[in-house]
């Protein structure tokens, strides 16, 4: 059976595994990212990660991985924006890849469509013919998938870019430029940003979700976080029509805390909530790593 390497980028973490045409991960392996010291740090660290993995399946001959930022997954290189890692826009993945690994063919995607089609293969997406993918961590993600297409990627590369539709005009800074995109009000670092600008007090998102229950402020800041998240979902119903709406990423980890005022919300908002389904993610933790090794597969039978 074939083997393929699955790398998923994330803003915290390089997480790294061997996975079979069954989608199952025979071995893992995780690194920092590094996101702050810049490319040639990251870079360096994938390279770590897949060596590690190579030691113990040296016979594996393709790489997919799974990146942050607009992501030309033709050329396998970051485009304009690089996402949360500093100056990774403009970096060539697949080429400086391929050079330190000269007998594999490496496959670059965006982080929340290597989820996507980690869903689509075996997960919360497998049944459904179309549906959106939202991630939903240090940043918003997103992912357009349909039975008949598969990725839809859009002329420039930058289809599926759900976190950076506008929200709220002229609102919050957004790394990619713009102002007021929905990442930075529905997100890890939204939810941190907004905890800040209430209390003046610094805690990760992971902190203030633990302390929902107790601190009124926390609570304040979820139900917004889930009202404004509510509000888009009700966008993308109109605007794409698909069959679902599959939620993952890490805050899913945490949806005792959101998913049902956000479900009531959005059945409020929406001027028709009939006909598409709103599911978590099957796969949490793991889809990066699975979804990058199915675009490695897939790449490999269209050569």
């Amino acid at each position: 059976m074939k083997k393929a390497i699955g790398i998923d980028l994330g803003g915290t973490s390089i997480n790294g595994g061997i996975v079979d045409e069954k989608g199952e991960i025979l071995s893992k392996f995780e690194y920092e990212t590094g996101k702050n010291f810049g490319s040639y740090e990251v870079l360096r660290r994938i390279a770590l990660v897949i060596q590690e993995l190579l030691n113990h399946h040296s016979d594996i001959e393709i790489i997919g991985i799974g990146s942050p930022g607009f992501i030309d997954s033709v050329k396998g290189r970051v485009l304009v924006h690089g996402g949360n890692i500093a100056h990774w826009a403009g970096t060539d993945i697949k080429g400086i890849l391929e050079k330190r690994f000269p007998n594999r063919k490496i496959y670059v995607e965006n982080d929340a469509n290597v989820a996507g089609v980690c869903e689509a293969w075996y997960g919360a997406g497998k049944d459904f013919q179309s549906f959106i993918m939202i991630t939903l961590g240090t940043g918003l993600g997103g992912c357009i998938y349909t039975k008949e297409q598969g990725i839809w990627h859009g002329h420039n590369f930058q289809g599926g870019e759900l976190g950076h539709a506008i929200l709220y005009p002229n609102g919050r800074l957004c790394t990619c430029g713009q102002k007021g995109c929905v990442e930075r009000y529905v997100s890890g670092t939204a939810v941190e940003i907004m905890y800040y600008e209430e209390t003046n007090q610094i805690k990760s998102s992971k902190e203030i979700f633990k302390v929902y229950e107790e601190d009124e402020n926390a609570k304040k800041i979820i139900h917004e976080f889930a009202d404004n998240l509510a509000i888009y979902i009700a966008s993308i119903k109109n605007i794409f029509d698909s069959e679902g709406i599959i939620i993952g990423g890490g805050l899913i980890n945490a949806r005792y805390y959101w998913w049902d005022r956000m479900i009531k919300s959005y059945n409020d908002y929406v001027n028709n909530p009939v006909g598409m389904k709103i599911v978590p993610a099957d796969y949490l933790n793991d889809a990066g790593i699975i979804g990058a090794a199915k675009i490695a597969f897939d790449n490999m039978k269209r050569v």
